[in-house]
């Protein structure tokens, strides 16, 4: 697949990658590597950009210590670029800024493929991979090209914290792919980004989110009200979901005029992913995989408590809870 996108973006004078909003580390290191190969095989001037903000320590710390050069799509001319690769997103997920007019002209993904997907002429799109970094960490194995520190510290990471670090489940592939990158990583740097310094904000977001949490069956529910950006709300997700005797969590938020949500699960007996897809059937965005999910609601008829009623009850008559007594914990 790698020789085919080479080619096409060979006679190409200016390339972008863009992200999803609010990049996580996996996007951001995909395009990352994705820029930094291009740039060593076609000498190609490449633009990465992103929607949203950079919220999670770890995350800010990765694009520091990797020095990796980020832009915000609005404040760019996309007119003045040729080719338009998304990486780890596709149109019409609801997590990707859309360009008026202008559809990718490559698509490089993991999660389920969606029919907007099809205008793309390149597609490299593989549902059974765990991150979309293994994929273009395969394109370095495949070009025999060994990524500098900076590039294999950050595939290292995308892919750890999609698979491995969440326990989201990952494939052979995944494993071959951090294998392959793991002896040119800098073990400082990667220390560093995984330990970083966390805002008082942060531990403030942890008691909220305890003290407004509620247990029905196994089934943990928190709704964090307004919070500063959707990391967050994915971040406790993950925290919660340690919780003993818990098999599921769902933290929602709201951010301006959208409510966002996590949803996470210990095993992968039920595919969140499309839970999360019919849980917002008609009134928002969602998607993911096996254990790890998420997705956004526009506010534009409803409330934030309406919807967030309305997505709790989908919810649990998915998940087949009867039961709906609500527990604090």
């Amino acid at each position: 697949m790698i020789n085919k996108l080479l080619e096409a973006v060979k006679s190409k004078r200016k390339v972008l990658i863009q992200t999803h909003n609010n990049p996580d580390p996996d996007t951001i290191a995909a395009a990352f590597a994705l820029k930094n190969l291009l740039n060593v095989t076609l000498k190609k001037r490449v633009t990465i950009a992103y929607m949203g903000i950079i919220g999670r320590a770890e995350n800010r710390e990765m694009v520091k210590l990797c020095k990796i050069d980020m832009h915000l799509m609005s404040k760019l001319n996309v007119a003045r670029y040729d080719y338009l690769i998304v990486v780890d997103t596709q149109p019409g997920a609801g997590n990707v800024y859309d360009v008026k007019e202008r559809r990718p002209d490559a698509i490089i993904d993991h999660h389920n493929i969606r029919a907007a997907s099809s205008c793309s002429a390149f597609q490299d799109i593989r549902v059974h991979y765990g991150s979309t970094s293994t994929i273009v960490a395969e394109y370095y194995k495949t070009l025999n090209i060994i990524p500098d520190t900076n590039t294999a510290t950050a595939l290292y990471y995308g892919i750890k914290t999609d698979t491995f670090g969440t326990g989201r489940g990952n494939t052979q592939a995944d494993m071959d792919m951090i294998s392959y990158v793991y002896p040119y990583v800098s073990p400082g740097k990667l220390t560093k980004i995984e330990t970083p310094d966390l805002p008082r904000y942060y531990f403030k977001n942890i008691k909220k989110a305890i003290e407004q949490s509620v247990i029905i069956d196994t089934v943990l529910l928190c709704d964090l009200g307004e919070v500063r950006n959707a990391d967050l709300i994915a971040e406790m997700s993950d925290f919660l979901l340690r919780m003993r005797d818990i098999k599921c969590t769902f933290v929602v938020g709201k951010i301006e005029d959208t409510c966002f949500f996590s949803l996470r699960y210990k095993t992968s007996k039920k595919s969140v992913g499309h839970i999360a897809i019919s849980i917002v059937k008609g009134i928002g965005y969602g998607g993911g995989h096996m254990k790890s999910a998420g997705g956004q609601v526009p506010l534009r008829k409803k409330t934030y408590e309406q919807v967030v009623g309305l997505l709790k009850t989908r919810l649990l008559m998915r998940m087949g809870v009867k039961n709906t007594e609500e527990k604090n914990i």
